[in-house]
Order: C-alpha cells, then structure tokens, then sequence
C-alpha cells in the first residue's frame, strides 16, 4: 500500500482548480463534506478530499488523487508515493497550477471587459508557459 502525502498549493478557488483539472483532460469528483479516498486495490482508504481524480481515470494501478481544502482556504493535494514516482508529481503539480491560473485569468479579464485574442506556450527551464493575450474593447 502506498502511503499518501499532503503537498501545499496556492490554489485557493474551487471553481478554477476543477477547471483547471478539466482542462487537462481529468474527470474531477467534486464532494463539500469530503470522501475517501481509493486504493490501486479497490480499498478504501484514510484519507478525505474535497475534490477527487478517481483511480479510474489515471494509471491502471493507480491511487485516487485528491485535493482537500485546508483551514487558510488553500487545496493541499493528496498524492501517494507510487503515482508522484510515475509522473503526478512536482512537474504535474507546477502544470495544475498553470491550468487553474489560466481559469483564474480568463474569468477576471472577462469580468474587465477584455477580449481574449490567443493563448502562447512558451519553452522555459522550468517547462513550458502559458501566455494569454488580451485586448481592451
């Protein structure tokens, strides 16, 4: 059984971080009292999330990802060792942040009043950027 770790995020608005996780391609579970998370073997486990990627739609031996919001209103995602060890880790980590940024993004700019005119990835040493690009009307 893989043991589940509890990682800090900035992400502190629901909407976007399902957003986010959408845009990637995920099925988010949404649940407000929380839900236990699952095992790779179909056990039921510990830990609770407020918004959970099921088994399911990650690795065949997969656990359920999950976030949980904290007492400062900020999601800490729930990761076991084995899915950080084949790619949800730090990297895939920095990449729902910039999906959940990009939701954050077009809805104040849209709420503003800008016209979004395209979006940018753009290669750095740290992976690749979203750039959006907005215009006023």
């Amino acid at each position: 059984m893989s043991a589940y770790g509890e990682f800090e995020t900035i992400m502190c608005e629901e909407r976007f971080l399902v957003e986010g996780l959408s845009n990637m391609g995920y099925q988010v579970e949404v649940n407000a009292q929380g839900a236990a998370l699952v095992g790779y073997q179909g056990d039921e486990r510990p830990e609770r999330a407020h918004l959970i990627i099921r088994r399911a739609h990650l690795d065949s031996a997969s656990n359920d990802i999950g976030f949980v919001r904290g007492a400062d209103g900020r999601f800490r995602a729930l990761l076991s060792e084995y899915d950080r060890s084949i790619g949800y880790g730090d990297q895939w980590l920095g990449a729902v942040n910039q999906h959940y940024k990009e939701s954050q993004t077009m809805a104040v700019a849209k709420a503003k009043g800008y016209v979004f005119r395209g979006k940018e990835v753009v290669q750095t040493p740290n992976g690749p950027q979203i750039r959006l690009q907005f215009v006023v009307r």
